[in-house]
């Protein structure tokens, strides 16, 4: 009576299948930021129409010979339908576990199918509503599966923060950093040249302790996250890690010219790259 997981799992892949149809003739047709959009919209309406339809089922379903009903064996209104698909929500952020927990569950329900108070099952079987009632009321089942799907969201988060948000805010902090390094090194360098022009003054010796760096010798200034070491031909800017590794050096030439970036690492060259990308 009630589909086996099997069944879904592969409905599941065909109307994924019929998305990337879709999402391949949108793409097609709109600019990139409509396209997840308007994607969006269509498969909201694409599952609660059908669902909701005397069809009762998806594309993927009708393949499978399978129906969506709510928990009395009826048709599902749109809104039912809706509720449904965006219950889906839960599943997808579990890992699909919430959709797996149907192989264990006598009346082979998911997650969403428990949320949205429904459950799929064979077409033209007789179906009792009461058939493989569990003791437990609704309530009590959903609660262990309610903390292991929260755990699992929960997880699925800190993951995606750690391979996506996290590099991506690591990124955006070293590109700060050159661009503040980059101004230090510039200011620096331009009021040392100011300073050792007048009389009696040694231009090999830093004049003064710039943009709030500190003088610890006469050729070296501390700065936050970078030093500035002066020569006699310019000033070199070696930029730290937090880890106090030299990520790379930036070095200003009193003679003119642009600033030079090296690096022997590859985070180092990927900044210096943009220092030799931008526009001259």
């Amino acid at each position: 009576m009630y589909a086996s997981v099997w069944k879904r799992f592969v409905a599941f892949l065909i109307d994924a299948a019929v998305f990337a149809v879709i999402y391949w003739i949108l793409s097609q047709m709109l600019s990139g930021a409509t396209v997840p959009l308007v994607l969006l919209v269509i498969i909201w309406l694409y599952y609660a129409l059908l669902e909701s339809s005397p069809i009762q089922a998806s594309v993927g379903k009708i393949i499978m010979n399978i129906k969506v009903v709510d928990r009395r064996g009826r048709r599902l209104t749109f809104w039912q339908a809706t509720e449904r698909m965006l219950s889906k929500l839960i599943t997808n952020l579990t890992f699909y576990f919430g959709f797996f927990i149907a192989a264990f569950d006598k009346k082979k329900r998911t997650l969403h199918d428990r949320v949205s108070h429904s459950a799929v099952i064979v077409k033209n079987t007789d179906f009792d509503p009461y058939a493989g009632e569990e003791e437990e009321t609704e309530e009590e089942s959903l609660t262990l599966i309610t903390v292991v799907s929260i755990l699992l969201a929960l997880t699925f988060v800190i993951m995606l923060l750690g391979l996506v948000a996290l590099p991506q805010y690591q990124r955006t902090e070293r590109h700060i950093q050159l661009s503040r390094v980059l101004t230090g090194l510039e200011q620096a360098a331009r009021e040392q040249q100011k300073d050792a022009s007048h009389l009696g003054t040694d231009p090999r010796e830093w004049q003064g302790e710039y943009n709030g760096c500190k003088k610890i010798n006469p050729q070296k200034l501390i700065c936050k996250g970078y030093e500035l070491v002066l020569d006699a031909g310019g000033v070199t800017a070696l930029a730290r890690s937090k880890g106090m590794d030299i990520l790379y050096s930036l070095y200003y030439s009193f003679d003119g010219g642009p600033v030079m970036c090296h690096s022997d690492t590859a985070v180092g060259r990927e900044l210096c790259s943009t220092l030799t990308d931008a526009p001259k």
